[in-house]
């Protein structure tokens, strides 16, 4: 999966699913970074306070077995 890290807010969006609720694009693009490092990302998130993005960040469930 591709990420982009807004470094200006300290939020890592998902990029799929990143869209206006994001606020993405109000930082400067000098400010934005893509990866797919997870252990960055969570190095990011331990060490520095980053967040994962609300509105983007979407966790995926099973449908219930019925």
């Amino acid at each position: 999966m591709q990420y982009l890290i807004d470094h200006k807010r300290k939020f890592i969006h998902r990029t799929t699913y990143a869209n206006d609720k994001c606020n993405f694009h109000i930082t400067e693009v000098g400010n934005r970074e893509f990866t797919q490092d997870m252990a960055y990302m969570k190095r990011l998130k331990l060490e520095k306070g980053y967040q994962q993005c609300e509105y983007c960040s979407i966790l995926v469930e099973k449908p219930s077995e019925i």
